[in-house]
C-alpha cells in the first residue's frame, strides 16, 4: 500500500534489461478509481517503461480494474480463462476482451471466436464449472427470456448491442 515503496523499487529497477514491470493489485482491494489514478502516476513518472497490471477478484472489480487501468496508459494486462486464480480469482479473459474491444476500442490480437472453446476445455479439465450467467461464455447469456427483449430482436435489433454471441462462437437462443 506504499507508493513511496513502488517508487522505490522501480527506480531500482529501471535501468535493468527489464522489458516489463508488473504492477499488481494482490489482494484485489482496489477500485477503478484508485486503479486509474495510481497506474496513471506511474505512467506519468515512468513514460518509457512498460508496465502491466494484475488485478485479483476478490471485490468482483478485476474486469473494472483492467478497464481503468488501460484506460489510464497501461499497456499489459493478465488475465485467466474463466477468471480462475487465488482466493476469488483474477480478471476472466472473456469479459476483458469484451471490455477492452467493445469500451475502449483497443487491439488485443485475441480471436474473440475461440475464448467460448478455450473456457468449455478450462471447465472441463479444471472441474470448476462456467456459471450459467457469466458474461460471454455462460450457458444463458445469449439466450432471451423474457419476451420483451425476444419481441425487440425482431424489431429492427431494438434491444441491439454490440456484444454479438456470434463474435464468441456463439448462438442467440431464446427460451420462450
Amino acid at each position: 500500500s506504499s507508493e513511496d515503496y513502488v517508487y522505490y523499487m522501480i527506480d531500482n529497477l529501471k535501468d535493468e534489461k527489464i522489458k516489463r514491470i508488473m504492477l499488481p493489485d494482490t489482494l484485489g482491494i482496489l477500485n477503478p478509481d484508485q486503479t486509474y489514478t495510481f497506474c496513471r502516476k506511474i505512467i506519468d513518472k515512468y513514460p518509457a517503461l512498460h508496465f502491466d497490471f494484475h488485478p485479483h477478484n476478490d471485490y468482483d472489480l478485476a474486469v473494472a480494474n483492467i478497464f481503468s487501468a488501460v484506460k489510464a496508459g497501461i499497456k499489459g494486462v493478465h488475465t485467466t480463462i474463466n477468471g480462475l486464480g487465488e482466493r476469488a480469482g483474477n480478471a476472466p479473459l472473456s469479459s476483458v476482451i469484451g471490455v477492452l474491444h467493445d469500451q475502449l476500442r483497443a487491439e488485443t490480437g485475441v480471436d474473440e471466436f475461440e475464448i467460448t472453446k478455450a473456457s468449455k476445455i478450462v471447465e472441463t479439465f479444471s472441474g470448476i464449472r462456467i456459471p450459467v450467467n457469466k458474461p460471454v461464455i455462460g450457458e444463458n447469456v445469449f439466450t432471451q427470456t423474457s419476451g420483451v427483449h425476444a419481441d425487440g430482436d425482431t424489431k429492427d435489433n431494438l434491444y441491439y448491442n454490440n456484444l454479438l454471441p456470434e463474435r464468441f462462437g456463439r448462438k442467440r437462443k431464446y427460451a420462450l
